[in-house]
């Protein structure tokens, strides 16, 4: 996911030939995104492995932590879904790295452009949640002195 944000993020700053190359490569990382997104909702739904209780903290620190949670997986889902719709149902394919996934026979411009409203609105609100989430984390260790990240990796306990 943060492959398919730098590299969209670069070609909106370049022009023609390298700017199709890195919409080549974000494409194809979304769809590798999307490709994993089904195995990684059946494992986190099937794990036994307990979600980490909350950390201690004001109740609005609590529901931030919560609401900033689900929209990331929100994200996760609607943004490869969405992307993969568009270049699907657009006739052109998706691309996969070193080739392309062939898209629908018949092109379904309609879809497509709904797909694509989607994909830019939630990519454009993304680039705000994401920050946020991080200064959150930043804010929990230099001002709370709380440890998070070994939560969220299980290799730093």
């Amino acid at each position: 996911m943060m492959g398919c944000v730098g590299t969209v993020l670069v070609a909106q700053q370049v022009k023609g030939k390298q700017k199709g190359n890195l919409m080549f490569i974000h494409k194809s990382l979304g769809t590798l995104a999307g490709l994993l997104l089904a195995p990684r909702l059946i494992i986190r739904l099937a794990s036994s492995a307990k979600i980490p209780a909350h950390v201690a903290g004001a109740r609005w620190e609590v529901w931030a932590g919560t609401a900033t949670h689900l929209a990331l997986y929100a994200f996760t889902i609607v943004l490869p879904i969405s992307g993969i719709a568009m270049g699907y149902f657009g006739g052109k394919g998706l691309p996969f790295f070193f080739t392309t996934i062939p898209g629908a026979e018949k092109a379904n411009g309609a879809v497509a452009k709904q797909a694509f409203g989607i994909h830019k609105q939630a990519g454009q609100l993304f680039e705000y949640i994401v920050p946020l989430h991080v200064g959150a984390i930043v804010f929990q260790f230099a001002v709370k002195g709380r440890k998070l990240l070994p939560r969220m990796i299980n290799f730093l306990n």
